[in-house]
């Protein structure tokens, strides 16, 4: 089955790396029986939340800035798959990827449920992505591998939905990515 597949790019490291060929390969492999849509965040404009939320009591669901984030959210909720590319920096995921998270919030309500015992904001759509993060682990200790897969299971919490992997780069290949995502 074809599925629509986002991919958000947390990389801040231009050029050759072994983040970007895996995930180069990644995309060429996916795209063979997908649609994929790519998007690199060092290419693209994105503002830091204000922690004015605009997007949920003046705008609902949009944000006061214009730029490209928009565009990606859109991209997002309409994908059966977003997957999140990221290097491990000093034990935690890019500050490019956290500061795009941050913007995420026009995908949800301000109004909360108890979702695990815990509060969490209402669905805005009736239907999210599934999720995926690909590592680049650099030098990071199981720990902060660990602390790093935690904090994108507690971001699906609030993005209603399920982190369906979290690889290492070191640890998949491209053709076993495309597989193991086919049987989603």
């Amino acid at each position: 089955m074809i599925q629509k597949i986002t991919i958000v790019d947390g990389n801040p490291d231009v050029g050759k790396n072994p983040l970007n060929d895996a995930l180069e390969k990644s995309i060429s492999a996916l795209s063979e029986n997908n649609l994929v849509k790519v998007f690199h965040l060092h290419k693209k404009k994105v503002k830091q939340c204000v922690g004015c939320f605009d997007c949920w009591w003046k705008t609902p669901g949009i944000c006061r800035f214009d730029d490209d984030t928009g565009d990606i959210l859109r991209s997002i909720i309409s994908s059966d798959l977003v997957i999140y590319s990221t290097p491990i920096i000093m034990g935690m995921y890019s500050a490019l990827l956290k500061k795009f998270h941050d913007r995420t919030i026009p995908l949800v309500h301000p109004y909360i449920n108890i979702v695990e015992g815990e509060c969490h904001h209402k669905k805005r759509y009736s239907n999210y992505p599934k999720i995926g993060v690909l590592v680049e682990p650099n030098d990071s200790s199981k720990e902060e591998l660990e602390l790093v897969e935690k904090i994108f299971s507690r971001i699906k919490l609030n993005f209603h939905s399920e982190v369906k992997f979290f690889y290492p780069i070191n640890s998949i290949n491209p053709k076993q990515l495309s597989h193991e995502i086919s049987h989603l």
